[in-house]
């Protein structure tokens, strides 16, 4: 198998700089985008997708997600951290994400196939690359804007202003863009090697990811129809999948200058390297401290007494709250795309519900240890001898539970495990309504968020989007 030529470092390091200099500035020229590229070697825009496309907004935009999730909340009043725990969603925000997606990622990854087909056309292995992506942005954006141009995106010549599609269609749709994805992927051809930042070119670990991003979809289907995709979760359930942690779809970040994750950088450029900005939230605490969770101690810093406070949202205070310990929020804090953490919990719930075979303890307890062990290796690591006696406790099991009381634990799971994982925390707590969520104080809107408004530079530039959802309108996947 070969693999296309070797990315010089100095471009991943131009790109982060870009990145963490103009995260929030104007999207004018939304339209020419200075990245496109006609005539270039199709892995020097692998680096831009992942970075500058995904998770620039994944790790500074979107972090407001856990505060949407309570896993977190902010303990300063200012308006960068107050307003989006309260619900009032910058516009910057909305038109930063939906530029990210879809011009920085989407668009590129129709060019890295578009030169892919025109100079080297039996490359599939690269073609199928972009494919996983574009499945991956389209999940993005539908968990959070709802109804986004799916059918008719990214084609400009043919539809200049796409339509809608549902998110019914666009969740049934990603297995569709998933599966040809993996018949290019079935066999080894050229692939994006060095500047693939995610799997340096390792075919095997792609078919994982996309394999682990469909069980996801049609898990969400599931959660509305079950019946129609029972089959097909079954199938998918019998691929290879992101089941360890040495497979998970990562983003790293380090300690090199420049290369830092961006909410990291944020403490250390405004705090002084000291963590005043976010706490625990009430709920993941609760979960936590009811079952001497040895993760307390690796997501949370104590108050005065070795204990673990959560913080009310909408309150912003550190007084007497746990604040998020820097063994999270640290230079090399990845960006986590997949998880083994994430797609065990998924297939516990399958087999709980009978979508699946298998034992659903089985992939419950594997859950709960790829999301403890991720952290070996950390300055939040866990002892062996914690994990054992996590294990051995109630919480370490589903056997004998009622299926109700078995289901609320594996999504009291995966609510923990997603601790780091914003965009993914907040749509479980939206599919599953665990855990209990409490609306914040000086919330603008009555009910909990459960969307982000397309942005005013779609609405006015498309005159086929769609009126604007409030904030407060369920995703279709709810249940």
């Amino acid at each position: 198998m070969k693999k296309i030529k070797k990315l010089h470092q100095i471009l991943v390091v131009a790109i982060l700089s870009i990145l963490l200099t103009n995260c929030e500035g104007s999207i004018e020229g939304i339209n020419t985008d200075p990245f496109a590229a006609t005539a270039i070697d199709p892995s020097l825009l692998m680096p831009q997708v992942l970075v500058a496309g995904f998770s620039a907004n994944r790790t500074v935009e979107l972090n407001s997600m856990n505060m949407h999730s309570q896993s977190w909340s902010a303990t300063v009043g200012f308006g960068v951290f107050r307003n989006p725990e309260l619900y009032n969603i910058s516009p910057n925000t909305t038109n930063n994400v939906w530029v990210g997606q879809y011009t920085t990622a989407l668009r590129n990854l129709s060019q890295m196939r578009i030169l892919t087909e025109a100079n080297n056309p039996s490359a599939l292995n690269i073609i199928g690359q972009a494919q996983v992506l574009e499945a991956f942005a389209y999940l993005n954006l539908t968990q959070i804007f709802g109804d986004i141009p799916f059918s008719q995106a990214i084609q400009v010549s043919e539809f200049p202003n796409p339509e809608f599609d549902t998110q019914e269609e666009v969740l049934r749709g990603i297995p569709v863009l998933i599966d040809q994805a993996l018949a290019n992927l079935s066999a080894d051809t050229d692939i994006i090697g060095s500047a693939d930042l995610l799997y340096s070119g390792d075919r095997t670990a792609w078919i994982r990811f996309a394999n682990s991003l469909k069980l996801k979809a049609l898990m969400l289907i599931a959660n509305v129809d079950p019946s129609s995709v029972q089959s097909e979760i079954q199938n998918v359930a019998n691929q290879p999948l992101i089941l360890e942690n040495s497979q998970d779809a990562i983003l790293n970040y380090s300690d090199a200058p420049g290369n830092e994750n961006p909410i990291w950088r944020t403490i250390d450029r405004f705090g002084g390297g000291v963590n005043s900005f976010w706490g625990a939230g009430i709920p993941i605490v609760n979960i936590m401290n009811a079952s001497d969770d040895p993760r307390r101690a690796t997501y949370f810093d104590t108050i005065e007494g070795g204990n673990y406070v959560g913080q009310e949202q909408g309150v912003f205070s550190t007084a007497g709250v746990s604040t998020i310990s820097l063994n999270i929020i640290r230079p090399a804090m990845p960006d986590i795309y997949a998880s083994a953490a994430e797609t065990n919990f998924y297939l516990a719930e399958a087999a709980l519900l009978g979508y699946i075979s298998g034992d659903a303890n089985d992939f419950y307890r594997a859950g709960i240890m790829a999301s403890m062990n991720s952290y070996d290796g950390t300055p939040g690591a866990i002892s062996q001898a914690d994990k054992d006696a996590f294990m051995s406790s109630a919480k370490g099991t589903i056997t004998g539970d009622a299926q109700d009381a078995a289901l609320t634990k594996i999504h009291e799971e995966i609510y923990v495990a997603n601790f780091t994982r914003a965009i993914e925390s907040w749509t479980n707590t939206r599919r599953n309504k665990v855990p209990a969520l409490t609306l914040p104080t000086g919330a603008v809107i009555g009910d909990f968020i459960r969307r982000y408004q397309i942005p005013l530079s779609e609405v006015t530039s498309n005159p086929n989007a769609p009126a604007v959802e409030d904030l407060d309108t369920p995703m279709w996947f709810e249940n």
